[in-house]
């Protein structure tokens, strides 16, 4: 049992360490990958229940008091995760797990418990990540989720799905720029990473849009963390600016002050607002808002919400070309998150969204 973050990172390390030499040699891997899970958490670590679904959970302390080793246990199953909360808000879950047992485990505890959520990054965020690596591959996945088949025209794009793994970066900004170009979907789901440093490959991470990161090799752990630590600052400079923006009514002598400003997601081509409404605001995943309507006519829709993340209240403006998006103070800016980048991925991947400033991704 690990009993400090430093024999943890050893671990992480030797497991890397060993899967490079191992394709190197034989082409296969030795070891499951390292994998690190970022979290959004709205609450303390013991305000999370130790039993939810078939789960069973139980924390144990390590030396570093941000460090604990996570034991969850469902029926005979047992998987061993690294909890390191020292990012009050983002928390990091670190193991070398099989990935579908991890990722049936992270699905419930994101999407099934008050408070706890994953990050949501839309495609530009992925892209953005790619500036500073050598970036040999992605993934994109687009489905349209609102209108059937029989409603879409002869231009529209119902589904697609690709993977790529290349040597070099070139052809993977070549082909996402082509795919742009003739207006196919280029909704990143994830971009693999390759960091070299004088002749060495420190990792080579994939990192997907839920806030997995999985390092498939490399020599070095402590650029890994890092790396996650930066991907973790990107995120919550976007989460101040959006939080900024939360609409309050204050107190002054002369009456009263507004604050804030809402979010305009402005869609790239009109939608049928009827259908929208139904498929965001139903309470069920990957949207996770529930709402009611109050207020409409031909083209136009208001509706009050709830974000069954956290229960906290919005307000939307539905119109065929574009939503306006109130947060109230206090609200959880991850909703805002969570609303493009599932549009984007279930709905117009050409939508954009602005703030007062101009556009927020």
């Amino acid at each position: 049992m690990i009993s400090s973050r430093s024999k943890l990172h050893d671990l992480m390390e030797k497991t890397i360490n060993s899967n490079l030499q191992s394709m190197e040699e034989r082409g296969e891997y030795a070891e499951y990958a390292v994998k690190t899970n970022i979290i959004e958490s709205n609450c303390a670590l013991g305000d999370i229940p130790l039993s939810f679904s078939d789960y069973r959970i139980e924390l144990k302390p390590t030396e570093d008091k941000f460090l604990y080793v996570m034991i969850v246990k469902k029926g005979k199953e047992t998987i061993i995760l690294y909890l390191d909360t020292f990012f009050k808000r983002f928390w990091k879950l670190y193991n070398i797990e099989e990935s579908t047992t991890v990722k049936r485990f992270i699905d419930q505890f994101t999407n099934n418990l008050q408070k706890i959520d994953s990050l949501w990054m839309p495609h530009q965020m992925l892209s953005n990540l790619e500036k500073d690596y050598t970036n040999i591959g992605f993934s994109i996945r687009f489905k349209q989720e609102v209108l059937k088949e029989e409603e879409l025209s002869g231009d529209d794009i119902s589904q697609l799905t690709m993977r790529l793994w290349s040597k070099g970066s070139e052809l993977a900004t070549g082909l996402v720029t082509l795919l742009g170009e003739h207006n196919y979907p280029t909704t990143k789901t994830s971009t693999r990473l390759l960091n070299v440093k004088d002749g060495e490959i420190k990792f080579l991470d994939e990192v997907f849009y839920d806030g997995k990161v999985t390092v498939s090799k490399g020599t070095d752990i402590e650029e890994h963390v890092h790396f996650v630590d930066s991907i973790i600052d990107f995120y919550s400079e976007k989460m101040t600016r959006v939080e900024e923006k939360r609409m309050y009514l204050e107190s002054t002598s002369g009456g009263f002050k507004n604050h804030g400003y809402p979010f305009e997601l402005k869609f790239s081509k009109s939608q049928s607002i009827e259908k929208v409404a139904l498929k965001l605001v139903n309470s069920t995943r990957p949207f996770r808002l529930w709402g009611v309507i109050h207020d409409r006519d031909d083209e136009f829709l208001r509706i009050a919400g709830v974000d069954t993340h956290t229960g906290d209240k919005f307000n939307m403006d539905l119109m065929p070309d574009y939503a306006r998006v109130y947060l109230p103070k206090n609200a959880c800016g991850n909703v805002i998150f969570r609303l493009y980048t599932n549009i984007q991925h279930s709905l117009d991947p050409g939508v954009a969204i602005y703030d007062e400033h101009g556009s927020l991704f």
